[in-house]
């Protein structure tokens, strides 16, 4: 089952990479004033290149949903950050260039960590179905850290510290949600109605709806660069912590093997921010009027009739 959960979680992180390619496009030339409300999704749905984007990022769900219905949090949650390396090719392909050697070095970091961290730590399951009583302060954290980023970003000019706010708070929700997907999953495995009457199920609901919204918030609000590989360390750092601790997940290391594991969870969050960096698009210089040609002009150059070119990996992990 475990060889199955990590083919799922990888179909998931390619359709996770497009995704997000397509939705930061279709997040541009929107005002900072119209990017943290409901209206923000009605303006969305309007442009066929985000609506691409969201069906993506909806395929890609599912097949993390069925992923985490047989592999641990411990498993599933570090694949999704190689939908970056999926992001690599598309990038040369859509720039007509080779890779930089800085992109090769950064996913072979990345590729070698995701292997001893497998091979070593052996993620293995623990509970589906944490109590209600050991939920009650990753809750209460949740909420708190969510409402200071947001009410925070309400009053930050567009930039970099307004990104970053909001790419924290949307990294928490998704990551969260990931937990929540497991244990509705598995109430969905019992019977229908235990499905809908998981109050797990309705909080993957709600957590991965506003995680999604704040992490285009995060893309609009100016610097991808900052905020893709925030969202994308946040989401499986936060997964695997809640798998660490209330759902009971172990990693199998002996004492010589602990140290590797942890050089190799190190390395593979400084990977996947690097890459994170190197994948999202460039800023827009309002003093050269230019920007530079990066990822998110593939999806234009490889997708006929798309309606322009986008952005940089990511999405509801």
């Amino acid at each position: 089952m475990t060889a199955v959960a990590i083919v799922l979680a990888l179909i998931a992180s390619v359709l996770f990479a497009v995704a997000a390619v397509l939705q930061q496009k279709g997040t541009e030339g929107i005002a900072d004033d119209d990017s943290l409300g409901l209206g923000f999704f009605a303006t969305l749905v309007k442009r066929k290149v985000w609506v691409a984007g969201i069906t993506a990022d909806i395929a890609g769900f599912i097949f993390q949903a069925a992923a985490l219905a047989i592999g641990s949090l411990l498993l599933v949650q570090p694949l999704l950050v190689s939908s970056l390396l999926f992001a690599l090719p598309l990038a040369a392909y859509g720039q007509r260039r080779r890779l930089r050697a800085s992109e090769w070095f950064w996913a072979a970091v990345l590729i070698a960590a995701l292997i001893i961290f497998l091979v070593l730590g052996e993620p293995s399951e623990g509970i589906t179905q944490p109590t209600l009583k050991s939920w009650i302060f990753p809750l209460a954290f949740l909420v708190m850290v969510t409402l200071v980023c947001v009410r925070g970003s309400s009053r930050m000019p567009h930039g970099s510290a307004r990104s970053l706010v909001l790419a924290i708070a949307a990294g928490m929700l998704l990551g969260f949600s990931a937990a929540f997907t497991k244990t509705g999953i598995d109430a969905f495995g019992k019977s229908l109605l235990d499905g809908l009457a998981s109050w797990e199920f309705w909080a993957m609901a709600v957590t991965a709806t506003l995680g999604t919204l704040w992490q285009q918030s995060s893309y609009q609000a100016g610097d991808v660069q900052t905020s893709l590989p925030t969202v994308t360390v946040m989401k499986p750092m936060v997964a695997m912590a809640l798998g660490l601790t209330i759902y009971q997940e172990h990693l199998r290391v002996e004492k010589a093997g602990d140290v590797a594991v942890i050089l190799a969870l190190i390395a593979m969050w400084l990977a996947t921010f690097a890459l994170g960096r190197l994948g999202a698009p460039a800023q827009f210089s309002a003093a050269t009027g230019d920007t530079t040609h990066t990822l998110a002009d593939t999806a234009t150059d490889a997708s006929p009739g798309s309606d322009g070119p986008t952005g940089a990996p990511s999405s509801s992990s």
